[in-house]
């Protein structure tokens, strides 16, 4: 049910923040078909700390698939820390998050997945992130990669 209200409230309402200021392609790596990121209408995006980050993006996959997970990577801009955001194991494997399809994937699928990524409280206030979300599958091969600038509050 939970998923049912997350997908009908994301596609009732999406933000194409894709091609605007602060979403960027990774490069050498595919890009996405569309990134919605929910109450962002342009980067930089709030994070806000004790709540989720969600969003929803699509991709054309470029092989078959078995398993996929779902990554975050944070640069902190002032101090240039970097590392990974941890996902819970619920929240990463992109299997579970699929929209109207089901692993495995094939190549030429058109495959669309949500991420809810939580932003705890223990992160610091006011830091300025540049974030990088992947999907990669079991050979640990990115299929999708977009970068995006983002604040915590």
């Amino acid at each position: 049910m939970e998923k049912f209200i997350l997908i009908t409230c994301l596609l009732s309402c999406p933000i194409l923040v894709f091609g605007t200021e602060g979403i960027r392609e990774c490069p050498g790596l595919p890009v996405p078909q569309f990134v919605n990121i929910t109450g962002c209408d342009k980067a930089p995006c709030a994070l806000k700390r004790g709540q989720n980050a969600e969003m929803i993006s699509g991709f054309l996959s470029n092989e078959y698939s078995d398993n996929l997970k779902t990554r975050a990577y944070f640069r902190e801009i002032e101090s240039g820390v970097a590392g990974e955001f941890p996902l819970p194991n619920d929240k990463g494997n992109t299997c579970d998050w699929l929209v109207s399809t089901t692993c495995p994937i094939y190549p030429t699928e058109d495959v669309t997945f949500m991420l809810s990524m939580p932003v705890l409280l223990i992160y610091p206030k006011n830091m300025d992130l540049d974030l990088k979300i992947t999907v990669e599958n079991e050979d640990k091969t990115i299929l999708t990669c977009f970068q995006v600038l983002a604040y915590t509050t």
